[in-house]
């Protein structure tokens, strides 16, 4: 009786304050409950959730040309990233992971199969077509809408095919009157209608408009090193590039100036600084930037066997999720972190996609 005495306000503050699978249980409660967990409102003031996208690093399988699986891990409200259960998309042990964005996944089989997965939903879709590199573009937080950007070439590449997910239809674009630009095919960052990309010229991004194609190249503030981590990012609408000095032992984040026209060093994060606060890491172990926070001055870094929130300002560890002991996650290697909208783990008000 106490609790239908609750004004939904009220109600609402308290089921903000539990983790997410108690939010989802909740649901069920009542039908107050659920009408305010599926309030648009509620849903916006949901935290983001930290997801990855992971493997278990195995030196002698490479060697022997064994395939080594991906896999997709959620953050719980314990301290632990959980593997989600990938067994229900059949071609799970042949196709290839080629993009991850924002909890959605891009497999191809060969050069004429793409399969967009949800591991969330646990739903799937067949595109067909011909690629030398695709990538994902998709924020649940603008939008339920996701596309997927072909590009084509040898050595350089151009945006030809954008499939969207609300037309059901690859637009085709005419390849000549696009600015041809070789990609770094491991990092992308989409944001606010147009896919970034870390050129392959070490020293340039480039940004694709996912409407009509265009490139637009843009000079990074420090070039890309072999072997060195970088990655493009958005926090507050403006653009960041984080990349590595290893030598110093430092992850610089530059931002982009408002009017486009130079980078600024905003943070050098001190590796060790950020290993000796966060406890429990293995020293020694190579530290990876992963991903950045659109909301907040936050990186998440990947400190084996763990990913931590670091407060770029504070200087503080704010968080950390350590992957679920399995016998093959002894030496995991972090591919790929994103945050998206806890509503996405909801069950029953999670986005339909497909």
């Amino acid at each position: 009786m106490a609790i239908n005495r609750l004004t939904d306000d009220m109600l609402a503050e308290i089921i903000l304050k539990l983790p997410v699978k108690s939010v989802a249980r909740s649901q069920c409660v009542a039908r107050n409950w659920r009408a305010t967990i599926s309030d648009e409102h509620f849903r916006r003031r949901l935290p983001l959730h930290m997801s990855v996208m992971y493997f278990p690093d195995d030196p002698v399988g490479h060697i022997w040309g064994k395939k080594v699986k991906e896999r997709f891990a959620c953050a719980s409200a314990g301290g632990m990233l959980e593997d989600f259960d990938m067994s229900f998309f059949p071609f799970r042990d042949r196709a290839d992971i080629q993009d991850a964005c924002n909890g959605l996944l891009l497999f191809s089989l060969g050069a004429a199969q793409l399969f967009v997965v949800d591991p969330v939903t646990r739903r799937w879709e067949a595109l067909s077509n011909d690629t030398l590199f695709s990538v994902l573009a998709y924020d649940p937080s603008t939008s339920p809408q996701y596309y997927v950007v072909n590009f084509f070439g040898c050595r350089a590449y151009a945006a030809r095919e954008v499939f969207s997910s609300e037309t059901r239809a690859w637009a085709t674009y005419d390849v000549n009157s696009l600015y041809d630009a070789a990609f770094n095919c491991g990092q992308t960052n989409f944001h606010d209608g147009s896919v970034y990309l870390l050129g392959a010229d070490s020293d340039t991004a480039v940004r694709v408009d996912i409407a009509g194609g265009e490139a637009t190249v843009l000079d990074l503030p420090e070039p890309l090193r072999m072997h060195h981590e970088s990655r493009l990012g958005h926090y507050g609408g403006r653009l960041h590039y984080m990349t590595e000095d290893r030598g110093q032992r430092l992850i610089n984040v530059w931002v982009h100036e408002e009017d486009q026209s130079s980078w600024r060093l905003k943070y050098a994060v001190e590796v060790d600084d950020v290993v000796a606060k966060a406890g429990g890491c293995r020293e020694g172990d190579k530290v990876s930037f992963v991903a950045l926070h659109p909301e907040k001055d936050a990186a998440y870094l990947w400190l084996p066997p763990k990913v931590v929130e670091y407060d770029l300002a504070r200087k503080e560890v704010t968080g950390a999720w350590e992957l679920a002991s399995k016998a093959d996650h002894k030496n995991p290697v972090v591919l790929n972190a994103w945050l998206v909208p806890s509503s996405r783990y909801l069950s029953g008000t999670s986005f339909s996609l497909f």
